[in-house]
């Protein structure tokens, strides 16, 4: 697949993961210590409160197994960035874009209901219009176009906590 073909794309995949890469995981988010993302990040947004992190360097071992994946969806991308998080519930959505062609978001713990989800923005003026919404479900993909708007559907009354990976990638050039 190539950066045009990905445009405006999204692929969901349930059991990203093996079973033993996957537990391998959830043991290693358990015993690390996610930090507030607000006090880390340039770009101080109010909704980056809500986000601790862990970030996560090229030779991880989930990190490895991610760009490994990719390729079975003839993706040639690099990583730019992986990280941990764990988001909580919030107040309200915020829509915004990533700085780079693809977010590759991984489900990996939390209440398998859709407002623990993502969801997916249409700009309309000055406002974003909800037309896609994926729910959570532990260990499932969600691979997209990071220009497309996306936000956290955990502003909801039903919601819960989450662990999720995010990993931001550009096209090799």
């Amino acid at each position: 697949m190539c950066k045009t073909l990905m445009k405006n794309r999204m692929i969901i995949q349930d059991d990203f993961f093996d079973k033993e890469t996957y537990n391998n995981i959830l043991a290693d988010i358990s015993r690390l210590k996610f930090t507030n993302r607000h006090a880390t990040v340039l770009n101080k947004n109010n909704y980056q409160k809500r986000y601790f992190n862990v970030p996560l360097n090229i030779n991880h071992f989930a990190v490895v197994e991610v760009l490994k994946k990719l390729k079975d969806y003839d993706l040639d991308l690099k990583m730019e960035e992986s990280n941990y998080f764990l988001s909580t519930k919030h107040e309200e959505p915020s829509p915004h874009q990533d700085s780079v062609d693809v977010n590759c978001l991984i489900y990996l713990k939390g209440l398998h209901i859709l407002n623990s989800g993502t969801g997916f923005y249409e700009k309309k003026d000055d406002d974003y219009v909800l037309n896609r919404h994926i729910g959570f479900k532990e260990n499932r993909a969600v691979i997209f176009d990071a220009q497309i708007f996306h936000t956290s559907l955990q502003f909801n009354d039903v919601t819960g906590t989450r662990y999720i990976m995010a990993n931001f990638l550009t096209y090799k050039k």
